[in-house]
């Protein structure tokens, strides 16, 4: 375990501050507007945080457990506010990954580069209105032409789709191949063709952009294009979802530890019966419960990072992390509101947002069922 490595330590140390200094006093206003928190995310970009995953010769931070630190990141900005910690990890993984890997120099240059500053902002688009966990059935059309491909179809659930400056989209240039049919593709929003279907309303991690994407005739020029065009690219994108999981797990234990938080404060200022309600062992022990499980969840959530930090297969690993951590925060928060007891219920208290928040984590990045089946074909009984 990398915990105390000084390079880690200062890492989360100098980010929790920020945290605590610039992004939980907007957390409350930023989920009630349900808009993408611009600034925010800017001012995070500068200070190098985007690139926490990334070696320094692309514009990274170098770190030398680059998915440890990652984690860390998607904890601390979650602990905050899910909504933008799931913003930036959309930005500093998926996003990026892609061009970071297979990206020629020209991508890197325009996109990677300035991403990783937060400057532009980066999605990555996959699910459509009739597919989501089902990728053999995308139906998103890459069909060749001259210097290039033209996309056509539409996609939604796209996480900074709205506010995005260049989209790695999935599609397919072989319907009949299935899942083996599918390709990436870079397409600069500023592109003719390409436009916003709509902003969605979530009920969920409001801050975090989320939109439906429209594709007609989008020229996407060859070198834009990050697999040879006869498919195959997706198995590319694919190692990229699967580390995206523990990321996704690190955002569920944020949310969990700030539940855990607000709960253990409260109970030691709201007097009833003429004491702390902490002194009553109905709330210790919910609790103490809470804190276990927080424990378990962080625990496996790092054993998972510093396995990829080693190289070592990870597909269980991340996808049983997402379960434990997703579950595991849904029934802290529950847990937690259940403790503010009828401010539980108020909008001004954050337990409601915390409940809300952890859903997001159980559907997100793949739902629990299908982090289950992934785990039951790696065991061979699927």
């Amino acid at each position: 375990m990398h915990h105390h490595d000084e390079e880690i330590v200062e890492f989360r140390h100098h980010l929790a501050r920020w945290v605590d200094e610039r992004l939980t006093p907007q957390a409350q206003a930023l989920d009630e507007s349900g808009e993408f928190p611009a600034e925010l995310f800017r001012e995070l970009g500068a200070l190098g945080y985007m690139g926490a995953m990334y070696p320094e010769s692309v514009g990274g931070s170098g770190m030398r457990f680059p998915y440890t630190a990652f984690t860390i990141l998607c904890e601390e900005l979650a602990r905050g506010s899910m909504g933008f910690g799931a913003a930036v990890c959309m930005q500093g993984s998926t996003a990026t990954h892609t061009l970071h890997e297979w990206g020629n120099d020209t991508l890197r240059e325009r996109y990677l580069l300035p991403a990783l500053r937060g400057e532009k902002i980066g999605a990555f688009a996959i699910t459509e209105p009739d597919a989501g966990s089902d990728v053999a059935s995308l139906r998103t059309r890459a069909t060749r032409v001259e210097g290039g491909y033209l996309l056509n179809g539409s996609k939604i659930f796209t996480s900074n789709g709205t506010v995005a400056d260049f989209i790695t989209v999935v599609a397919t240039v072989d319907p009949s191949l299935g899942a083996k049919g599918l390709e990436l593709f870079v397409v600069d929003t500023q592109t003719p063709g390409f436009r916003v279907g709509r902003k969605l309303d979530k009920f969920s991690i409001r801050c975090s952009d989320t939109g439906e994407l429209v594709f007609e005739d989008v020229f996407v020029p060859d070198d834009h294009c990050l697999g040879d065009g006869k498919g195959g690219g997706f198995k590319k994108a694919y190692q990229s979802l699967t580390v995206d999981r523990i990321f996704t797990a690190a955002l569920a234990l944020g949310t969990a530890q700030a539940a855990c938080d607000a709960a253990v404060r409260y109970a030691g200022e709201r007097k009833q019966f003429g004491q702390a309600i902490g002194k009553f062992q109905a709330v210790q022990f919910k609790l103490v419960d809470m804190l276990t499980q927080l424990e378990q969840v962080r625990i496996y959530t790092y054993y998972a990072s510093a396995l990829a930090d080693q190289g070592k297969p990870i597909t269980t690993e991340a996808a049983m992390a997402k379960i434990a951590a997703g579950d595991g925060c849904n029934e802290i928060c529950q847990k937690a509101l259940s403790i503010f007891g009828g401010y539980g219920l108020m909008n001004e208290f954050p337990a409601q947002r915390f409940l809300r928040d952890s859903y997001f984590p159980m559907i997100g990045g793949g739902t629990s069922d299908i982090m289950r089946l992934i785990i039951a074909r790696q065991m061979s009984l699927a």
